[in-house]
């Protein structure tokens, strides 16, 4: 117990069990089971809101194993409690609202850990971007659902899919980390797009189907609504706690950083900062479904999970607002959306990949990208069949690549890097080519 205080795995697993907890109390546990059942015989396209389809308690249930496994796994191969990998957990829990489940997820992994064999190197090297990939679950499920579900050569194909998509997933996600330049934060959700795109259309060449059965949560239940709005409160209390004397000091300077995904905003302002960033864009995102009369359900829920995660690196009050009005205004000036369309919803947080381009190049330019997001994510799942649960992030990248050559020529651009000034160990270790050093 001593050891999982000291390496912050002990406060990680706490907050994913009282996160769950607090779903499982909130639906009808009665229907675990059998909710659990029409989750594995459903191959969960883009979009089903697992609230919807099998109620609050199973869907939270499974968002937390989702998380709690992933956490366990990067525990086991030596990850060490750092905001770096904050936002794994974050994409874990958070689309397990909508898509990831406990039951595809292995069999991408098995891939990914024969890929470290292969290569003779550690499975923790791979690991992460093994989790992620798991947004192709539902090309998985497509393929042992193929007859029905229970057609032993289907669960063999599958078996064989997830194997190669986790082999294949780390080594595509290297070379997109590359083109992104960090002006995007959902690297591997640019790379499963183009994995996706490549292995879907083989399988509809053999004839698997990609029947969407969208389904999606109506309405705001007052309890979901009360409890986003005590995990604000609590990620801002803890963060207080945490470091009273410097926590909202060193929130202020995290405030004033572009959010690029190569820098981790825990290593220059502290985990208290970070916990604070967490509680605010939580609450900004709980109101902003009040304010447009969105939906609060899974389909909401696992993005504001998914921002929550990538609070620690890229994403802040500053630079996800203007992306966030952006897709707003680009929704309302759209004849065939509105800002409470289903994907549009989603869209208006998980485009907050692209937080950086508004830190980077000022909220004029957020509000341009937010636009142009809005418009392109309803086209873009096509290119896959919706079988890509990171549709955000591969139409992100793509919004990026058309975007940045214009901007850097248009826009003055923010590089501000400085550590928050507790974080600094002294003027006496100052290294001599004048860059400070960080505890």
């Amino acid at each position: 117990m001593k050891k999982l205080i000291k390496n912050g795995y002990f406060w990680i697993y706490s907050v994913i069990i009282v996160i769950t907890l607090c779903g499982v109390i909130l639906g009808d546990y009665r229907t675990i089971l059998e909710g659990l059942k029409i989750m594995y015989f459903n191959p969960a396209l883009l979009i089903t809101d697992y609230i919807a389809l099998v109620g609050t308690a199973t869907a939270f249930l499974n968002a937390g194993l989702v998380t709690l496994f992933s956490a366990m796994l990067m525990q086991f191969n030596g990850f060490k409690v750092t905001g770096k990998y904050f936002h794994v957990l974050g994409l874990m829990g958070g689309f397990a609202f909508f898509g990831k489940n406990i039951f595809t997820m292995w069999y991408i992994l098995l891939g990914t850990f024969i890929l470290s064999r292969v290569k003779k190197e550690k499975f923790a090297k791979y690991i992460t971007s093994g989790l992620l990939a798991d947004a192709l679950g539902p090309m998985v499920a497509a393929v042992y659902l193929w007859h029905g579900g229970f057609y032993w050569p289907d669960y063999i194909a599958a078996i064989a899919l997830g194997i190669i998509i986790g082999f294949v997933t780390p080594l595509v996600a290297e070379h997109t980390f590359v083109v992104l330049k960090g002006l995007s934060l959902y690297n591997v959700g640019c790379t499963v797009g183009f994995v996706a795109i490549a292995l879907v259309a083989v399988q509809q060449a053999f004839g698997i189907p990609f029947e969407t059965n969208s389904c999606w949560n109506e309405g705001r239940d007052i309890s979901l609504l009360v409890l986003m709005y005590v995990i604000a409160f609590g990620f801002c209390l803890g963060g207080y706690l945490s470091d009273k004397k410097n926590s909202f000091k060193n929130y202020k300077n995290l405030l004033k950083r572009p959010g690029n995904g190569k820098y981790n905003f825990a290593e220059l302002d502290g985990m208290g900062a970070v916990l604070i960033n967490m509680g605010v864009n939580t609450f900004i995102c709980t109101t902003y479904v009040l304010i447009i009369g969105g939906d609060l359900g899974g389909g909401t829920i696992g993005p504001i999970f998914t921002i929550i995660g990538f609070s620690a690196q890229g994403k802040h009050a500053r630079n996800i607002l203007p992306i966030m009005v952006g897709c707003s205004l680009g929704a309302i000036l759209n004849p065939s959306a509105s800002p409470t369309t289903s994907g549009i919803q989603m869209a208006t947080f998980l485009g907050t990949t692209l937080a950086p381009m508004s830190g980077t190049y000022g909220p004029i330019a957020g509000i341009i990208t937010g636009m142009l997001h809005s418009f392109a994510i309803l086209k873009t799942g096509g290119c896959y069949a919706a079988a890509n649960l990171y549709n955000n992030g591969f139409c992100g990248a793509v919004v990026m690549t058309v975007l940045y050559p214009v901007f850097r020529h248009f826009f003055k651009e923010n590089t501000y890097l400085e550590p928050s000034p507790s974080m600094v160990r002294g003027n006496d270790e100052i290294e001599q080519n004048g860059n400070t050093v960080l505890e």
